[in-house]
């Protein structure tokens, strides 16, 4: 389980909603990758999905208590 999973994960949360974040730059198929780790996950790509993560944590703490840990994008995918 990567930690992006892990964090979806917590939230209930489905690729889609990181792909509503972004629906120029983001597709399904870029965050399920990411999402299972099992290949490397171009930087680019990388930066496009803690970017989303960060706008639905954002917008999920907006809803709720109004703090959220923000991301980056060695925490998610390491070096």
């Amino acid at each position: 389980m990567t930690k992006l999973d892990e964090i979806l994960s917590a939230l209930d949360a489905p690729n889609h909603a990181l792909v509503e974040m972004m629906p120029a730059n983001l597709n399904h198929k870029m965050v399920q990758k990411a999402r299972l780790g099992k290949k490397p996950v171009p930087k680019h790509t990388q930066d496009l999905i803690t970017q989303a993560l960060n706008m639905l944590l954002r917008q999920v703490a907006a809803d709720g208590d109004g703090t959220a840990k923000q991301y980056k994008r060695v925490e998610l995918f390491g070096e």
